[in-house]
Formats: structure tokens, C-alpha cells, sequence
């Protein structure tokens, strides 16, 4: 059975981490046919959108491997990270819109999966964290990097140089959760609002909103406004507002 399970939808797919007896924790094996199911689903026109979760209700993914990290070298962990990042880039650097259903623990790696998505539907019975330096480590799958981009510096030097968890009320508080809801449907929840975002609404108005946001996040202010300039102008390259306002002022559901 493959350790990653892709189901296609209409719009969507929803991309499972199916460890479940190891809480669905990241190995190599695991790192290579995320990448690997993320070029599938890039390489697919009828795609807009992937909904990522973990087997189980226990964990959405409980970090990466220790068993397979504990004897690494220098250069073999530089390259178990390397590819950490790879799969994690292919997740956040995809043109499609993603979604985090975290279910149950989201930790290390896992936390680092849900942060390279767009947005996050955390369980009420979530436990999320960075417990790196509780086993010698630094989180290595771009923890350092996204968390303060998602929650502010002082909240992700807390987490990181703590290694606590937290819950999903928490998480929620400090904008590390868009959306708490009850054990067990995380999933159902992450489903329905990845069907709105690919109703009625354009794809390539949404990869220019996405671009605009991340690309504005890593530099000035001045510079950002500028590239919200340039994506707003190159839209009219394509026939989307076309289409969009014409249906606003026809009083109508826009079909893109």
C-alpha cells in the first residue's frame, strides 16, 4: 500500500500521508512520493486545489522519522533535510491553492507539512508544535522559516525554542489555524471550503492574489505594492475579468 494515497475529485484532490501505526511520520520514502504525487496533481489541468491530511484520527503527521534520523551523519542529514525542503516546496510552490486538515498531532515535520499550505482546518483535538530542541535538534523542513511568516517572530521563537505543543484554540488565537472545528471533520471541513474557492471563482485571479501575497511577504512594502501593480495588470492578459465583470453586471454566477 503507498505510504501517500491520492483520490482526485472534480476540482480537488485529497492527498492522504498513510503511515498510521508510525502516526504517519515522514521518511524518505514518504518525502519522495509526496513530491512525486505533487507533480502528478501540477501536471493535471482539471486540478485547482489539494486537501492534505494524514490516515487516522491520532496524527495528522507526528514529525519525521527519529528512528531514521537518529544515526545520521552530517552529510546524510543535510541531505534528509534537503529533501524534507523539496517536499515541502512542492507543496507551497505548487500553482495549486492547498489545504492543511490537521487531525491529531501535527509535529516537527507534520507542522512544517501544514505550514507549507495555504491554509490550515485544525480538529479541536489537535496538538501542534516544534519539539526540535527537545531532541538536539532545530526544526529542519523550513520551520524556521514559514512559522514567523504565519504567526510573527516572537510567537514562533516561543514555540521553536520551547518545543511546547499547543492546542487548537491556540492555534487559532495566534492565526496558526483559519478554522477550528470538531474531532473528526477536519477533513469534511477542508472539502467544502476548497469546493467554494473553486466555485465561481478564477484560478488565475486567485495563483495572481497567492503570488502577490507571498511574494509581498519577503520584501518592502514599496516593492510589494508594485508587484500587486504588475499582477493586477497582467490579469488583463487574460480573458478572466472579462468574463467576471461581465457577469457582475449581467447580474449572474461568473463561469470561468
Amino acid at each position: 500500500m503507498s505510504v501517500v494515497i491520492v483520490e482526485k475529485r472534480e476540482r480537488h484532490a485529497v492527498l492522504t500521508i498513510s503511515r498510521e501505526k508510525a502516526l504517519n511520520a515522514l521518511n524518505g520514502e514518504v518525502l519522495a512520493a509526496l513530491i512525486a504525487a505533487m507533480a502528478d496533481l501540477e501536471a493535471d489541468g482539471a486540478m485547482r486545489g489539494v486537501v492534505i491530511t494524514g490516515a487516522g484520527e491520532k496524527a495528522f503527521v507526528a514529525g519525521a522519522d527519529i528512528a531514521a534520523m537518529r544515526d545520521l551523519k552530517p552529510a546524510e542529514a543535510s541531505a534528509f533535510a534537503a529533501e524534507g525542503h523539496r517536499a515541502m516546496n512542492a507543496v507551497a510552490e505548487s500553482r495549486l491553492i492547498s489545504i492543511a486538515a490537521v487531525n491529531g498531532f501535527a509535529l516537527g515535520g507534520g507542522l512544517e507539512l501544514a505550514l507549507a499550505c495555504d491554509l490550515r482546518i485544525v480538529a479541536e483535538n489537535a496538538k501542534l508544535g516544534l519539539p526540535e530542541v527537545t531532541l538536539g535538534l532545530i526544526p529542519g523542513f523550513g520551520g524556521t522559516q514559514r512559522l514567523p511568516r504565519v504567526v510573527g517572530r516572537g510567537i514562533a521563537l516561543e514555540m521553536i525554542l520551547s518545543g511546547d505543543m499547543i492546542d487548537a484554540t491556540r492555534a487559532a488565537q495566534i492565526g496558526l489555524a483559519n478554522r477550528v472545528v470538531a474531532s473528526g471533520s477536519a477533513l469534511a471541513e477542508a472539502e467544502g471550503m476548497m469546493k467554494t474557492l473553486s466555485t465561481h471563482r478564477s484560478a488565475v485571479a486567485q495563483r495572481a492574489a497567492r503570488q502577490a501575497v507571498y511574494e509581498g511577504a519577503d520584501t518592502s512594502l514599496a516593492k510589494g505594492l508594485e508587484r500587486e501593480i504588475d499582477q493586477f495588470a497582467n490579469l488583463f492578459k487574460s480573458d478572466d475579468p472579462r468574463l467576471g465583470m461581465g457577469a457582475f453586471l449581467e447580474k449572474r454566477k461568473p463561469e470561468f
